[in-house]
């Protein structure tokens, strides 16, 4: 099933091809960032010229309107719109520091969460519960 990721503030595509691609700024560096774009694959390709070292705390942004992805209710997790080909819908929340593996996509009723750092993401987000089937 295709997922689609969107900027929150203007809806662009933010996954044209097979990656997901952001802008990314950390330690006044800044760069692209390219993710899979499937649920608990954590390969990134980052550019030369945004130096990252394991903990570092990624600002991400929309590379079309420069919006600031950093979550409302957490500032350790980013987040985006996503839509699945089957028409569900909702918002999708990862670690912004380097080398932590957590994500929950957040729909309707349901949240599912992926990768072995979901336990230990900030204090706030254990709410989030655990899943891990295809969704």
């Amino acid at each position: 099933m295709k997922r689609t990721y969107s900027c929150p503030q203007c809806h662009a595509v933010l996954n044209p091809n097979v990656k997901v691609i952001l802008a990314a700024y950390c330690r006044d560096k800044r760069g692209l960032v390219l993710l899979s774009p499937q649920p608990g694959n954590y390969q990134a390709i980052v550019t030369d010229d945004l130096p990252l070292a394991q903990g570092d705390l990624v600002e991400f942004h929309c590379p079309v309107c420069s919006h600031l992805l950093t979550a409302s209710h957490d500032e350790n997790l980013a987040s985006m719109d996503f839509r699945f080909s089957t028409g569900l819908e909702g918002k999708v929340y990862f670690a912004r520091r380097y080398g932590e593996h957590a994500t929950y996509f957040v729909a309707s009723d349901d949240v599912r969460s992926y990768g072995e750092h979901v336990a230990d993401s900030g204090g706030g987000v254990n709410f989030f519960g655990a899943g891990g089937d295809d969704w």
